[in-house]
Parts: structure tokens; C-alpha cells; sequence
């Protein structure tokens, strides 16, 4: 096991910035959703790609993944299609970055869909995905969020996907507030677990169905019983801190959170 840590904890960081503070920090990795705050897309410069990939090979940092923001369940053909091309552009980069996975979301249900009636269209969507990452020896990879956040319906739309290229990235927190124990979520998504994200929260006593991010073992997501349970499946990827500070400004700083989940992350996973 490696860990990591995702760019959006540093929306005021440069690159350079977040990469001395991965070394500072002790992590293995770093998961690039963000350079100079801005998020990364398509668009982005190629003089900024160029340090995304130089600044962490220059610094002995791994780059554990490319985020993106494609979201692959989508209500029309040309849609779908736009997606396809979007997130082939996103793979093109990884496999400059050097990276070796990239990140899409489900997404929310299109008018008058179902999980169920959406699958097959999904599935078209990921295949092709997944066949052109594999030319680049590039994962991708469902992250279980949005209205994809429980392992059931995360599974059926990966077990009518034909390529092995799709894979799932595993967020704790979003499978634990869906109502899954992490025993739960392992033993559903199994070996097609291929990242995993943690962060920590807790329920807002007065607002239904909120939750407030907090540092982690602070919460009452049970992330040693997660640990315990990738281990015992045989997992040994990275496990990356996801603190969401460019979407939640008010939480704590990236110089409080990162040194703080560092030795967490690795004493959770000795003692598992």
C-alpha cells in the first residue's frame, strides 16, 4: 500500500508547491485534480502539463492519478459521444503525466432513467473508454459518487462492461453515507476495486442528510474497519486522502490536514 493525496486539498498551492509539500508530508504520491488551483481538463496548457509531469519525477513523487470531471452517464447519443472524446483527451494526458489511471464519475440519472435502464447505454460509454485507455495502458477507473455512490449499482454497470480496463475507485465515505458498512462495500465491489479514496466526516445533527468534513479518526466514517477489509481482500494500491478544501474553503488548511492524515493512513493500515 502507497498513499497519496489529491490536489484539491491545495487550491492556493502551486505545482511546485504541491509536490514540496508531498515530500514534506511524507506521501508516496500525489493525485492531480487541481494545478495552480485551477482545475485540469482538456484545456489545460501544455507548459502546465509539462510541470505536472516534470516537478513530481524531479522530486521522487509518484503521480497516483488524473482526475477528471467526465461523467460517463449521460441522456443522448451525442452526449455520450462527447464524453467519449473528452475523456480520451483526459487519457492522452495521464499517458504524458505518466499516470497510470484516470478518474470518471456516473454522474446523476437523466430525466425518467433508472439504474437499471441506464446501464446499457453506460456500459457502450465505458467500453469504448476503456478500449482506448488500454492502448495506453491507462486504467479507468468509476468512482462511487453522485447517484453511483452504492456497490450494487457501481458493480452491474461494470459487470456489463466488457473491457478490463474499467475498473473502481472506491470513496469510503460516499459508500458509508449510501448506508454500507465497509465489509459491505468490499465483498460487493471486490477485486474491481483498483483506488481508493478517504476522507472523514460527520451527520449535522439539524439538516437531514448533511455532513461536515473533518480531519481524519475526528468523524464516524469507521476507516480502520475499511482498511481491515481491503487488506483482507488482497488490495495493495494506493489509498489517497481526499480533502476537499477547493469545494469546502471553510475546512481546516492543506498545512493542518496533509501532515495530520500522513502517519493516520499508515498506522491504520499496519494495524489492519
Amino acid at each position: 500500500m502507497k498513499i497519496a493525496y489529491s490536489t484539491l486539498a491545495c487550491p492556493q498551492w502551486t505545482i511546485e508547491e504541491a509536490v514540496t509539500a508531498a515530500v514534506r508530508y511524507g506521501y508516496d504520491a500525489i493525485e492531480w485534480r487541481l494545478a495552480d488551483g485551477e482545475l485540469i481538463g482538456p484545456e489545460t496548457p501544455q507548459y502546465v502539463l509539462r510541470r505536472l509531469r516534470d516537478v513530481p519525477e524531479a522530486n521522487g513523487i509518484a503521480i497516483a492519478c488524473l482526475d477528471t470531471s467526465c461523467q460517463v452517464v449521460r441522456a443522448t447519443a451525442q452526449e455520450r459521444t462527447e464524453t467519449i472524446q473528452a475523456t480520451q483527451r483526459m487519457i492522452d494526458i495521464a499517458a504524458y503525466l505518466g499516470a497510470t489511471c484516470v478518474r470518471v464519475f456516473g454522474g446523476s440519472l437523466p430525466d425518467g432513467a433508472t439504474h437499471a435502464s441506464i446501464i446499457a447505454p453506460t456500459a457502450e460509454v465505458l467500453d469504448s473508454i476503456g478500449t482506448y485507455a488500454a492502448t495506453h495502458n491507462i486504467i479507468v477507473m468509476l468512482e462511487t459518487h453522485d447517484a453511483w455512490s452504492d456497490s450494487a449499482n457501481v458493480m452491474a454497470l461494470i459487470r456489463a462492461t466488457a473491457s478490463p480496463a474499467v475498473n473502481v475507485l472506491w470513496d469510503i465515505h460516499h459508500t458509508y453515507r449510501s448506508g454500507e458498512t465497509p465489509a459491505q462495500s468490499v465483498s460487493t465491489l471486490g477485486s474491481s476495486i483498483a483506488y481508493v479514496h478517504v476522507k472523514d466526516g460527520r451527520p449535522l445533527p439539524d439538516i437531514p442528510d448533511a455532513w461536515e468534513l473533518c480531519l481524519l479518526d475526528e468523524g464516524v466514517v469507521p476507516l480502520q474497519e475499511a482498511y481491515t477489509a481491503l487488506k483482507q481482500n488482497g488490495y495493495d494500491g494506493y489509498i489517497s486522502l481526499e480533502w476537499e478544501k477547493k469545494w469546502h474553503p471553510e475546512i481546516d488548511e492543506p498545512e493542518i490536514a496533509l501532515p495530520q492524515a500522513a502517519p493516520l493512513l499508515r498506522a491504520g493500515w499496519q494495524r489492519a
